[in-house]
């Protein structure tokens, strides 16, 4: 019954979330000329619309392909498809929730229902993230070099100091709590020391010894997938391919709208996105709605040679926002959809037989690790 309760004040949490994303939407277009804008997507290379959605098409295919890879050599006993399908799911519970926190708990949850070990399944999601802010920080600094060309105003100025710092503060920080023994206990001693108030201590004391297995189970994980470079190599190349495919849809946008970019801009417009996302990384809001819109639109006149009309900006951030976000929330929540029905049938076999669900789900699951995973 908690948990039902709990279940239904998530889920509605999710619906106010989702609608302060649309409102911000709205709102951010209502302060425009919004028969420009859409006289504008009008006259779009309908040619060009398609190949746009046909990279997102191959931008979701491989972004969960890390996860799958991780999983596998960590031995994890869990199948291909089911780990892609979880890992398909971190788009819609990050982007439905401020500073995109939702997607890797929900995944350790599902993980978990799938038989997986909170402490292995962590691992394998902190090792994920760290390689896609590698990643995604190499393409941030590559857009540096283009940092006078994307800057129009003081407030994209500002706005791109603090988003930088931000996202490659985050990167050492990460990268830190997987290897540093220091802020592993530095954390746990935090956590004591806040203890001594007595309305925190009844929060936190009875969760601190899972806390503590949980850091050293994380950072055992994380350093033996470390230690496995040949995969650390190949994560690395899938998520920069990835990224790439994902950043290069702009250039494909500035096209419907017929802007005269050549493939020689090509790189540069993918810094370009790449610069507009960073900036903006820190803001609380569902999918970064609001400042992503503005840091989009300053940055498409820039790729665009500053020509264009702050319709057809908008028209392309429309676009772009309409593709890699709502989009890729919709995709997603299908992949979620198709856990929750599994679920649901497992659980339902599960009863007629008279059985525990969660073993009936570990039943259910093919075996298709290695001689590692059987190991274990």
């Amino acid at each position: 019954m908690e948990q039902t309760t709990k279940k239904k004040k998530n889920v509605a949490l999710y619906v106010v979330y989702g609608l302060i994303t649309v409102a911000i939407l709205v709102i951010f277009l209502t302060a425009n000329d919004i028969g420009e804008i859409f006289s504008v997507l009008g006259t779009a290379d309908v040619r060009y619309v398609w190949i746009c959605i046909a990279l997102l098409a191959v931008y979701a295919a491989l972004y969960p392909l890390t996860t799958c890879i991780l999983t596998k050599t960590h031995g994890c006993n869990i199948s291909f498809g089911k780990t892609y399908r979880i890992a398909m799911i971190e788009h819609f519970f990050n982007g439905i929730t401020p500073f995109s926190t939702g997607g890797q708990p929900f995944q350790v949850y599902e993980f978990k229902k799938a038989g997986v070990k909170a402490a292995d399944s962590t691992g394998v999601l902190l090792m994920n993230f760290i390689i896609m802010m590698i990643v995604t920080n190499a393409f941030a600094l590559c857009s540096l070099f283009y940092f006078r060309r994307f800057i129009n105003s003081t407030s994209i100025l500002v706005i791109a100091i603090v988003g930088f710092s931000m996202n490659f503060l985050v990167l050492f920080f990460m990268i830190a709590l997987a290897t540093s023994k220091h802020l592993r206990n530095a954390l746990f001693n935090l956590a004591w020391y806040f203890c001594r108030f007595r309305w925190i201590k009844k929060l936190v004391e009875p969760k601190l010894d899972s806390f503590g297995e949980y850091l050293n189970n994380a950072q055992a994980a994380f350093k033996e997938l470390v230690s496995k470079k040949g995969t650390f190599v190949v994560c690395l190349l899938v998520r920069a391919v990835t990224m790439a495919v994902y950043y290069s849809i702009t250039f494909y946008i500035l096209k419907a709208l017929h802007i005269d970019v050549s493939y020689s801009d090509f790189f540069f417009v993918m810094c370009g996105t790449s610069f507009a996302i960073t900036a903006v990384v820190f803001v609380p809001t569902p999918g970064s709605s609001g400042g992503i819109e503005f840091a989009f639109s300053s940055v498409f006149t820039s790729l665009a040679g500053g020509a264009v009309t702050s319709s057809v900006a908008y028209g392309g951030m429309l676009i772009w926002r309409l593709l890699s976000y709502y989009l890729m929330l919709a995709v997603s929540f299908i992949f979620y959809i198709s856990l929750e029905i599994g679920a649901s049938r497992r659980n339902k076999r599960a009863a007629a037989q008279g059985i525990d669900g969660e073993n009936a789900l570990k039943n259910s699951e093919p075996e298709d690790v290695g001689t590692e995973g059987e190991a274990r």
